[in-house]
């Protein structure tokens, strides 16, 4: 499974009054630890700050980089500011989260990923928005899958992002996830699945144990990737517990480390 620690992200507000102010002790502070509990990628995001987006991620990429060696995942909707922060990028190879089927994106997303070598966050979705149903996401992965094949991209440099909704903001929004996950490793078994694991949970109590639960069922189903918060024990002890059950941990070597490592 690969973590993508969520936690440097300006939607948090104490992480937005850090880049705000910049506070490179709490950002450096809170990547180590990200690095420390057994992230394998740290995401950074300063979408918050809107027309000074730009500005503020190349401050929070910096900060980053001075303290860590894992790679990055550049998260920006805009393609301009993916394409100066890739150009200014040093380090191993980052992901660029993301690129959409939407007319305007495509093209540009993929150029600044092609820029410094990254690999490339696929959402489920085009010009309509995020699809409604199972078979729309499968239809949307495929396509995605293929146009980015054709661009050079290999398999292990995919990542399809189904587009998870809250759980608690529609009837079967949670299954609906599950089999969208479930179709798309059927059809595409070699790319990376990857989710927002919070984004199950938005708008309900005791956030954390949906957060396990999806994760445990997203996992059965071929979820590999996830962006999430590694620093939460029970989170991770349930994730290296679901590799050992699903026997995508031979002879549970990886839970086994964890355990002597104290993250379960």
């Amino acid at each position: 499974m690969i973590v993508i620690g969520e936690k440097l992200n300006s939607s948090i507000p104490s992480v937005y009054a850090a880049i705000e102010k910049k506070d490179s002790r709490f950002v450096s502070d809170l990547a180590v630890k990200q690095e420390e509990a057994g992230a394998h990628f740290l995401d950074i995001n300063a979408g918050m700050f809107v027309e000074a987006e730009e500005e503020n991620l190349r401050w929070l990429m910096n900060t980053v980089q001075a303290v860590s060696k894992l790679p990055l995942v550049i998260d920006t909707p805009d393609p301009s500011v993916a394409l100066a922060l890739a150009k200014e990028y040093r380090g191993e190879k980052p992901v660029i989260n993301s690129v959409t089927l939407e007319e305007n994106r495509f093209a540009p997303m993929v150029e600044a990923a092609k820029t410094c070598g990254a690999a490339m966050v696929a959402l489920c979705m085009d010009d309509s928005g995020v699809p409604d149903g199972v078979e729309r996401r499968i239809e949307l992965a495929n396509i995605l899958t293929e146009k980015l094949r054709r661009e050079g991209f290999e398999p292990e440099d995919i990542y399809l992002d189904p587009m998870v909704r809250p759980v608690g903001s529609g009837e079967g929004y949670g299954l609906e996830a599950v089999r969208a996950i479930q179709g798309i490793r059927s059809n595409l078994p070699d790319v990376h699945i990857v989710c927002g694991l919070s984004n199950s949970s938005f708008g309900l109590p005791n956030r954390a144990l949906i957060n396990r639960t999806f994760l445990t069922a997203a996992m059965t189903v071929g979820l590999d990737a996830a962006i999430m918060d590694p620093m939460n024990r029970e989170l991770v002890a349930t994730m290296y517990a679901a590799q050992a059950v699903l026997g995508v941990d031979d002879y549970c070597i990886e839970y086994l480390g964890a355990y002597r490592d104290g993250l379960l």
